[in-house]
C-alpha cells in the first residue's frame, strides 16, 4: 500500500498524539479497513494564541487509496542500513565529532580499515575532566568542552535542528535513535538529545565502529601531515608515531587552530570564513515559559521548556543562536587563560534558567578594521584576543565577565544581578561594552531593544555573560567537487573545516565525504 503525509491536525494539550485513529479516519475520509497503519511524523507547539496553546501534528499513513487532506510520501533511504562491505582501503579520520563518527561508521560498514584519531579523551575521562574544571579544578587543554569523543556538541543542548536539506538527514536521525537517543527526535519540530544522553549516544557510536573493525586513538593529537608529491599519505602524531594511509578525512572541530595552521604550512588552501561573536543572555526559565506560552499555560505539564528564535537586521545582523531552554552557561574555552561561554542543557531541560547566544556577524573587512589584518587566520587571532581579554575582564581563574541586560544597554555598572548567573566558574561584574568591538556592542544594544518588542521585558531583566566566540569556524579549508583539498587525498569535512554549522549538518557532511572516499577507493 502507498504512504501519505497528512495535513496538520490540532491536538489539545493533555490529549494523546498517538491514539488518534478515529480522528484520522474522519480527517482523511477513510473507512477503518482502508487505513492500514499510521505514525507520528511531526509534532510542534502552536502558542500564538495564549488562550489556546496546543499541539500541531502530522502523520504518515498507509492506506489502500489516496485519502483526503494528505499528499504522497516516499520513505527516505537509510544509507547506513544499506551499506555493504565492498570497498578495500585504509583511512585515517582526524576528529571524533559528528562528522568523524558518522564518516567512520559508514566507511567501516563498507569494509574500509578506519583509524579515528582524537586529541581529546574518551567520554568517561572527558566527563570527569570537564566536571573537575567546572567545579574549580585545573583546566585540561586537551580534554574539555571542545575536545574529546563526540566533539563540542557533546557538551551542548544536543539540538538536532538544521537548516540543510539532505537525504542523509534521515540516516543521521535513525542512527542516533539506534545509538540510544530518544525516539521523539524523529518527529519533534525542535529535536534535542541533551548533554546527559549524548554521552551515551557517542559511546554507543564508538562501540559500533569498534565492533565493525574500526579503532580509536584517544589523547592522540595530529601533529603533522605526511605530504608526498602533492598528496597526503598519512599523519604524524604528537608522540612521533606515523600513520600512513590511502585517505585522510579531516573532521576536527572549529577549535583545532594548530591543525589549521599546520595544514596551511603544508600547502593546503585555507581562507577566512565569516562568523559571529557576542554574549550569552540568560533569563529564568519561568520568564521565558510565561513569555512564550502565556500565564495560563506556562506551567502546563505537557509543554516542554520554551525556546525562542530572534533576529534583528539593522546595519548589521544580530540573532539568537544555540538557545538552551532550562539549561546552563558553560565554560567552553580550549586554551589556557581565556574565557569562552556556550550553552548546555540536559534532556529534561529543567534547570532554573534558560539561555541563548546573541551574536553579531563579523566579516573579513571588520576583522581588518579591528587591527587583525587580512590573512586566512585573522579571524582566529581576533577570537583569541577577545577570549583572553574576557579572561582579564573576569579577573582570572576562568571567572567570566557578566552584566545585567538593562545595564549593558544603559552603559552603566551592574551592582546586583537580576538573574543568578549559571556559569560554573563564577562571574564578575564588568562593562561588556568595553570587551566587544564598538560596532558589535552597538548592534547588540539595538537588537536587545528590538527583541524587547518581540518578547516583553526581554531587555528589562536577565544577565549577559561573555564572551561567545565559537559560533562557527573562522576558516574554511577549501575543497573541490570531489570533496578533496588541493592537497590530494585530504578530505576536509564538518564544522571545523567550514562546511557545517551544528551536529546534524556536521554528521551529514561526514556521510557525504565518506561516500566520496568510498567511491574513490573503488576506482
Amino acid at each position: 500500500m502507498p504512504f501519505y503525509v497528512t495535513k496538520p491536525l490540532n491536538i489539545a494539550l493533555g490529549d494523546s498524539v498517538t491514539n488518534v485513529k478515529e480522528r484520522l479516519l474522519a480527517f482523511l475520509r477513510l473507512r477503518p479497513d482502508e487505513l492500514k497503519s499510521f505514525s507520528l511524523r511531526r509534532q510542534s507547539v502552536d502558542a500564538r494564541d495564549k488562550s489556546y496553546v496546543h499541539y500541531v501534528c502530522s502523520y504518515i499513513v498507509e492506506t489502500s487509496r489516496h485519502p483526503a487532506n494528505a499528499v504522497e510520501y516516499e520513505q527516505p533511504v537509510d544509507v547506513l542500513q544499506q551499506a555493504a562491505k565492498d570497498v578495500v582501503g585504509n583511512c585515517v579520520i582526524v576528529g571524533a565529532g559528528p562528522a568523524g563518527l558518522f564518516a567512520a561508521l559508514y566507511l567501516c560498514k563498507r569494509g574500509v580499515n578506519v583509524t579515528v584519531v582524537e586529541r581529546g579523551s574518551d567520554i568517561s575521562k572527558r566527563q570527569s575532566d570537564v566536571r573537575r574544571f567546572f567545579e574549580g579544578g585545573a583546566f585540561c587543554p586537551e580534554s574539555n568542552v571542545q575536545f574529546g569523543l563526540g566533539g563540542a556538541g557533546t557538551f551542548s543542548d544536543g539540538k538536532l535542528t538544521s537548516g540543510i536539506s539532505s537525504p542523509f538527514t534521515y540516516s543521521v536521525f535513525r542512527q542516533f535513535v539506534r545509538s540510544g537517543a530518544p525516539e521523539d527526535i524523529l518527529y519533534s519540530a525542535l529535536p534535542h538529545v541533551g548533554t546527559d544522553r549524548l554521552a551515551v549516544v557517542v559511546a554507543n557510536l564508538r562501540d559500533e565502529i569498534v565492533r565493525l573493525g574500526g579503532r580509536f586513538l584517544f589523547d592522540s593529537a595530529a601533529e603533522d601531515f605526511i605530504v608526498e608529491g602533492g598528496k597526503v599519505a598519512g599523519i604524524v602524531l604528537r608522540d612521533g608515531m606515523k600513520l600512513r594511509c590511502d585517505r585522510v578525512l579531516l573532521g576536527c572541530g572549529h577549535s583545532a587552530r594548530d591543525v589549521f595552521a599546520r595544514l596551511y604550512d603544508r600547502g593546503a588552501q585555507v581562507i577566512f570564513k565569516p562568523f559571529a561573536v557576542g554574549l550569552r543572555v540568560e533569563h529564568t526559565r519561568k520568564f521565558v515559559n510565561t513569555a512564550q506560552y502565556g500565564a495560563l499555560f506556562a506551567t502546563h505539564r505537557d509543554l516542554p521548556s520554551a525556546s525562542y528564535k530572534l533576529v534583528y537586521n539593522g546595519e548589521r545582523s544580530c540573532y539568537s543562536f544555540c538557545m538552551c531552554p532550562g539549561g546552563t552557561v558553560v565554560a567552553a574555552n580550549s586554551e589556557s587563560n581565556s574565557v569562552v561561554v556556550n550553552g548546555m542543557s540536559n534532556y529534561a531541560r529543567d534547570a532554573d534558567n534558560s539561555n541563548s547566544a546573541l551574536v553579531v556577524n563579523v566579516t573579513a573587512d571588520d576583522i581588518a578594521r579591528y587591527g587583525f589584518g587580512d590573512g586566512p587566520f585573522a579571524g582566529v587571532d581576533f577570537q583569541r584576543d577577545l577570549e583572553r581579554r574576557a579572561y582579564l575582564a573576569g579577573g582570572g581563574n576562568y571567572v567570566a565577565p557578566c552584566q545585567n541586560v538593562s545595564d549593558f544597554i544603559a552603559d552603566r555598572a551592574t551592582k546586583q544581578f537580576d538573574v543568578a548567573p549559571s556559569y560554573p566558574r563564577g562571574v564578575r561584574t564588568a562593562n561588556l561594552r568595553d570587551l566587544l568591538p564598538q560596532p558589535v556592542a552597538a548592534t547588540l544594544c539595538e537588537a536587545l531593544t528590538y527583541f524587547n518588542s518581540k518578547i516583553r521585558d526581554f531587555a528589562s531583566c536577565g544577565v549577559l555573560t561573555g564572551v561567545e566566540s565559537r559560533t562557527s569556524s573562522p576558516v574554511r579549508i577549501v575543497r573541490d567537487e570531489s570533496f578533496q583539498s588541493n592537497l590530494r587525498n585530504l578530505y576536509p569535512m564538518g564544522e571545523g573545516a567550514g562546511y557545517a554549522g551544528g551536529i546534524v549538518s556536521a554528521a551529514v557532511d561526514g556521510l557525504r565525504v565518506a561516500q566520496a572516499v568510498a567511491l574513490s577507493l573503488c576506482k
